[in-house]
């Protein structure tokens, strides 16, 4: 499956709510999530994406000439 760069868009604007929003899904179940943790974890998200962004890219387009 090739990534698109607007997949790629898609997959990082939806990583940073979730990111945000992990500490509150910990605390509905009584753990404290510290915020170095979040930043850790939506960077490694971010790489992740970047990897597999780079591995299976869509070739650019070819010119026409």
């Amino acid at each position: 499956m090739k990534m698109s760069r607007a997949g790629l868009l898609v997959a990082v604007a939806f990583g940073i709510p979730v990111a945000i929003e992990l500490r509150v899904l910990f605390s509905f179940f009584g753990v404290e999530l510290p915020l170095v943790s979040v930043v850790v974890f939506e960077a490694l998200f971010l790489l992740l994406v970047a990897v597999l962004y780079s591995l299976n890219a869509e070739p650019k387009s070819a010119s026409k000439h």
